[in-house]
């Protein structure tokens, strides 16, 4: 085994133990952490797509704005293409 290798098993132990640890202070077991994996999975996912939609809703709110000012700034230069095109 290389000394990269070596290097980033060591690290993986260190960072288990400290996880371990933690995790043994609120007093989780490795059964019920596998027995609840897929709720925390859902739980993740739930709040990502809310956090996605919670987003898009100030995006579109913004865009009705930005949009039509951006367009009125910078219509003579969409125009002045066109014309080059002719």
């Amino acid at each position: 085994m290389s000394r990269n290798a070596l290097g980033i098993v060591w690290k993986l132990i260190i960072v288990s133990l400290f996880v371990g640890m933690a995790l043994s202070y609120f007093d989780i077991t490795p059964a019920e952490l596998i027995e609840e994996l897929p709720e925390t999975i859902g739980k993740i996912v739930d709040t990502a797509w809310s956090g996605v939609q919670w987003a898009a809703d100030y995006v579109v709110l913004g865009a009705i704005v930005v949009v039509p000012v951006w367009l009125l700034m910078n219509i003579s230069n969409i125009a002045g293409k066109f014309r080059k095109r002719d």
